[in-house]
Order: structure tokens, then C-alpha cells, then sequence
């Protein structure tokens, strides 16, 4: 697996700066959570990194290599987006093995990848199965599959809980975070919710108006919040640290 650094990037649109000369590091087979308001620009760098969109200013590495002007079919990273973009008309094969087929892997191979999927996923059994006739849960599964399949050097997450009810949101943290173990992944996910992010992330990056505005481990920001910034963005899981 591979770090992902990003040095002084900067992203315009029109005269709004969505991203003001960020940087990042994520170890390798780590799991980085970027938290913020709507607006403060996480989803934009997370495009930026994707390769879905070009910053105006900074540079992108993957490991040791440049991707900033990389197409985004040369990046190697799988990408799960915040509705899970599975297609419909295919099964649970089908939409796993979709980014192999299309890379020309062998039937054999394939076959055997996303049976190893599958089993780390816990959907044995539900190969035919259609993402209308799948939970939430499921869904975000197959999603998290299909994006592992190549084997890509980093996965990034948008919003992964976001479309996860309040009764499974636990579980499927838990799945989550064992994926991520179980294949090494390096991984960067984005989400508003302090409370997601502070039980799925290692490291948490805090950003506020196209900055990053802390950075650390959950543990050391909220026993020691930079300034009243972070500790208004961090408010629901912060009063409840401060209780014990």
C-alpha cells in the first residue's frame, strides 16, 4: 500500500477559493477521516485527490509518484461515492466484478477475486442478488467491493454513513473498519458528522473554509481543540468527552 501526500494545493471556482493551500499525509494503510461543515471544502479536495477535478495550485503524490495531471483512470484508487453508484440492472457479481471485465482480467481471475470479496465482505450467498433487493448495509458492502477489486493503492470514501440508518450505522462502522484492516488499504473518507468521524477515523484532519485547521489523532483533539473554531465543529462528541 501506499501514503497519499498533498502539498499547497488550491482549488478556485470562479472567486471562491474551495481549497486554500492544504496539506495532507496519510500514511500508508492508514485511515484518514476529513471532517467539516458543508462548505468548508472536504468533498472538493477528495475530487481533487480522485482526479475528477484539477487544482489550480499544489501537487498531489501517491507514494513517491506525482499524479497531479494523471487522468483518473491512471491513478489507481477506488472510489465509493455518497449513493453508492452501484448500477442497478446488475448483481452483486456483477457490480464487483464490473472494473475487472472492463480491465480485461481473465474469467478465471476474476471468478476467484470476487470470491475473496465476498467472504471478506460477508455476502456469500448473495451473488444474484439485485442493490434493490440489498439493505443499506449490503449495499454500502458491495459498494466497498467493487472498489477493492482492482486492488487499488488508495480508497477514498464520500460520506460512507450517510445513506445508513441509526439502528445499522454501528455494524456497519465496525465492517468498515474491519475492511479497512483486512486489506490495508491506505483510506481517506470525508463526512460531516463529528461522531462518525471520530469512530471510523485514525487520524481526523478538522477543515474549516478550504483550510485544514487541525490535525491529530480522535483523542488529541478533543482533549486539546486548537482554538473555539474546532471546538464549535466538533461540539456534539466534545461535551460528551468532557463528561468523563
Amino acid at each position: 500500500m501506499k501514503s497519499l501526500s498533498v502539498w499547497k494545493v488550491s482549488k478556485y471556482f470562479g472567486n471562491v477559493k474551495a481549497l486554500d493551500e492544504v496539506d495532507l499525509f496519510v500514511k500508508s494503510g492508514e485511515l484518514m477521516v476529513i471532517m467539516g461543515p458543508s462548505g468548508c471544502g472536504k468533498t472538493t479536495l477528495l475530487l481533487v485527490v480522485l482526479g475528477a477535478l484539477r487544482p489550480d495550485k499544489g501537487s498531489i503524490l501517491i507514494g513517491d509518484e506525482d499524479v497531479t495531471n494523471m487522468p483518473i483512470e491512471k491513478r489507481n484508487i477506488g472510489y465509493v461515492p455518497q449513493d453508492f453508484g452501484l448500477f442497478p440492472h446488475l448483481n452483486v457479481y456483477e457490480n464487483i466484478s464490473f472494473g475487472l471485465k472492463v480491465r480485461g482480467y481473465p474469467r478465471n481471475e476474476i471468478d476467484e477475486r470476487v470470491k475473496s470479496l465476498l467472504e471478506i465482505v460477508g455476502l456469500e450467498g448473495l451473488e444474484k442478488r439485485r442493490p434493490k433487493e440489498l439493505s443499506g448495509g449490503q449495499r454500502q458492502r458491495v459498494a466497498l467491493a467493487r472498489a477493492l477489486a482492482t486492488k487499488p493503492s488508495l480508497l477514498l470514501l464520500d460520506e460512507p454513513l450517510s445513506n445508513i440508518d441509526e439502528m445499522t450505522k454501528t455494524e456497519v462502522i465496525a465492517n468498515l473498519k474491519n475492511l479497512q484492516r483486512k486489506t490495508g488499504v491506505t483510506t481517506l473518507c470525508v463526512t460531516h458528522n463529528p461522531e462518525d468521524a471520530f469512530k471510523i477515523g485514525d487520524q481526523i484532519a478538522i477543515m474549516y473554509s478550504g483550510r485544514i485547521i487541525q490535525f491529530g489523532k480522535p483523542e488529541e483533539i478533543l482533549r486539546e481543540p486548537r482554538n473555539e473554531i474546532v471546538k464549535k465543529i466538533i461540539a456534539p462528541i466534545y461535551m460528551l468527552w468532557n463528561k468523563h
